[in-house]
């Protein structure tokens, strides 16, 4: 069996790289300058958003496999949070949203003409969606969701809420009314996080997803933004190590480059190891969420978890590692730890994550060891 990327996926993922290196204000060093108006069209002109929308509904019917060096690349070139919010919500979309729905939503996302933001969190409730307290009622939707990201750019959000006591998904379009935004102020300027106010938003009829299923909806949006957000961060990572390895050989001290000592060779060394086991994590995650594997939550948990701490550490490795200039505003390398930071935290940090994996893991092994009935004759 060949576990490689075929020359596709692989020329995917080079291409959007190259693409997202011609916005060279997605890495500078100011944030407040990372969120080019000119990207989404560009995207939407390479074909991104029409990836993995099904080829039934005028898409490519790619699956998350295909497209994981692509997110990858996301990660590596700091691309606005409502790129991946946008392809997280097509999946769910196109699996659990009803014919009109699809009907109505996927054509426009396929051409680039519609920008989701999903709003989830809220404050003081953790990442549980059981602890949702944004309510669908008979007038309408009403609740607070904070670090929605890109929210003042969308043209809808997919909110998790409360309809009927229990949590459900639903889309509330940008200009209903009875919606209000309140920008946040926060780490990372380029993701664009703002507070959602619905204070008895309107909600169209045909609004909520799955809303014979909404549980199955709710745990395929978490894994599946798990698994993005897990690649993204292993992108991150992986960007910093080249840009790492590149400074140590070039720098030099004491009539050699600073690479050549062998307290830096373990330093960039450890980082290679944690990047290729968080890379085999977010794989075999993306591989998970695609086929919808029995183990889909456990691995997308396990890739979020570890790919997060890997960023985060790998961040700060190469901070250090470039010396004072590494701390410096102009240099840069504080975009991409700002961003590591940020996607670290969304849809579940790994202290939620690594939980979710051991619960999961003995539920598993509870059901292995329970007694079967007796057979009669």
């Amino acid at each position: 069996m060949n576990f490689a990327f075929n020359e596709e996926q692989k020329s995917l993922g080079e291409t959007l790289g190259q693409l997202l290196s011609d916005f060279p204000q997605l890495t500078a060093p100011d944030p407040a300058e990372g969120r080019p108006t000119d990207l989404w069209s560009a995207l939407s002109e390479l074909g991104l958003f029409s990836l993995l929308v099904p080829e039934e509904d005028g898409g490519v019917g790619l699956s998350f496999v295909d497209v994981a060096l692509a997110i990858e690349a996301l990660g590596s070139g700091l691309a606005p949070s409502i790129v991946a919010s946008t392809l997280v919500a097509t999946d769910i979309i196109a699996l659990y949203g009803n014919e009109n729905q699809k009907a109505r939503w996927l054509p426009r996302i396929t051409e680039g003409e519609m920008k989701i933001a999903i709003a989830s969190l809220e404050a003081g409730q953790g990442y549980d969606p059981e602890d949702v307290q944004t309510v669908i009622g008979g007038n309408g939707i009403t609740g607070r969701k904070i670090l929605v990201g890109d929210a003042d750019r969308a043209d809808a959000f997919l909110v998790l809420a409360r309809c009927d006591g229990s949590p459900c998904l639903a889309m509330i379009a940008r200009d209903a009314r009875g919606v209000a935004l309140r920008q946040h102020e926060d780490i990372d300027p380029s993701s664009g996080f703002f507070e959602l106010i619905l204070d008895a938003a309107s909600v169209a009829d045909d609004a909520l997803i799955s809303h014979k299923a909404p549980e199955a909806a709710i745990a395929r949006l978490i894994d599946v933004a798990a698994t993005v957000y897990a690649g993204m961060q292993i992108g991150i990572a992986a960007r910093m190590l080249d840009t790492t390895v590149e400074y140590v050989k070039t720098r030099v001290q004491f009539s050699q480059p600073i690479g050549a000592f062998q307290a830096l060779k373990h330093r960039c060394a450890d980082m290679a190891v944690a990047i290729e086991a968080g890379r085999s994590a977010a794989y075999y995650a993306f591989w998970a969420v695609a086929e919808d594997a029995q183990d889909r939550s456990r691995a997308a948990s396990m890739a979020k978890a570890y790919c997060g701490e890997t960023a985060r550490d790998v961040c700060n490795q190469a901070i250090q590692l470039h010396g004072g200039m590494g701390f410096t505003w102009e240099l840069g390398l504080h975009r991409f730890l700002r961003r590591a930071k940020v996607l670290e935290h969304g849809f579940g940090n790994h202290v939620w994550h690594y939980e979710r994996v051991m619960a999961t893991s003995l539920a598993a092994q509870m059901a292995l060891h329970e007694p079967q009935p007796a057979l009669v004759n």
